[in-house]
């Protein structure tokens, strides 16, 4: 029951959510080319559409410095690569239920 769209970099994520307001949950990578997750993230918090929408930021950095510039940026939620798939879905019953 879950529609999935994918992109290749944050520029494209934004013109997509621009595009089409009705996205639940977001899952942002940090490290994407052309425009990085933590400027997509703060972008995509520009969007009226999406000030509320969960974003969980996915980063191979495991810092304290890395958590707090995607919690600045706008993030709701912060998962390391690789991904738990159990931590995950905790996650996104958190942010969609």
């Amino acid at each position: 029951g879950v529609n999935i769209t994918s992109v290749s970099n944050g520029k494209e994520a934004l013109e997509l959510l621009r595009q089409d307001p009705d996205f639940e949950l977001i899952l942002m990578d940090i490290m994407m080319p052309v425009m990085d997750g933590i400027e997509a993230t703060g972008r995509v918090r520009n969007i009226e559409a999406y000030r509320e929408t969960p974003i969980i930021a996915l980063t191979a950095i495991n810092s304290a410095e890395d958590l707090n510039k995607c919690l600045r940026a706008g993030a709701s939620e912060y998962l390391t690569k690789p991904i738990a798939f159990d931590k995950l879905l905790a996650i996104l019953r958190i942010c969609l239920y």
